[in-house]
């Protein structure tokens, strides 16, 4: 056999990285779990199976720095950026936008406050208990909803639902800092229960107006 040539086993599995958290796909020596790039070979790295605080090195924690949080995503960014990869290899194009996708959908989600609550209830879900029963707020409002007949009744229940929301996104925020799982998510269900009100609040308040609105004979008449 050439000496030249390296047999795929013992690229892919040399001794370097048998004690590492994972392998360069490229050189296949350690690296680190959470490095975007090779420290060896300074390869772009694949994907890997980070939470979105990890993902952004942000401490793992409800409350976050808004302003630390928008200099870690604009840095990851300019690494990331497409055009910095354009005359590389098929592999590395591929995996600098899969490493994009994932830090804008980790940034899209610790951004928003109760998108971050859903996903930290998520990460501790063995510590949540799911709450029983229907929200008695959200029950009365649907059945306000269901004896509306006029528009301005609907916009009534929305208004009523919009503040209840953000009053509940508060507590939820206030109940996750105290690590109170079963609150967090009994007010995460609440919340959820709102939004989907408020849905069907707009299509009912869509089809009222359109019932209520006179037709075109109705309108030619009374301009008669």
């Amino acid at each position: 056999m050439d000496d030249n040539v390296i047999e795929f086993n013992e690229f892919t599995a040399p001794t370097s990285c048998t004690n590492s958290e994972v392998c360069c796909w490229l050189c296949q020596r350690g690296t680190s779990l959470r490095a975007l790039f090779c420290q060896h070979c300074g390869s772009i790295q694949p994907v890997r199976a980070l939470d979105h605080f990890s993902r952004l090195g942000l401490e793992r924690r409800i409350d976050i720095d808004s302003a630390l949080l928008e200099r870690r995503y604009n840095s990851l960014k300019k690494a990331l950026d497409p055009a910095r990869f354009a005359i590389r290899g098929l592999g590395e194009r591929g995996h600098a936008a899969k490493q994009y996708k994932a830090l804008e959908e980790a940034y899209d989600t610790l951004r928003e406050p109760l998108r971050r609550g859903r996903y930290w209830l998520a990460l501790h879900e063995r510590e949540v208990k799911e709450a029983e029963g229907s929200n008695p707020m959200v029950a009365e409002l649907r059945a306000e909803l269901e004896g509306a007949s006029l528009p301005p009744q609907c916009d009534r229940i929305a208004h009523k639902a919009g503040t209840a929301m953000e009053q509940g996104i508060v507590s939820l925020m206030q109940a996750l800092r105290s690590q109170n799982w079963q609150l967090a998510n009994a007010i995460l269900m609440e919340v959820d229960g709102l939004e989907n009100l408020m849905d069907d609040v707009r299509g009912r308040r869509t089809s009222l107006a359109l019932t209520a609105a006179p037709s075109s004979d109705e309108d030619v008449t009374r301009i008669k």
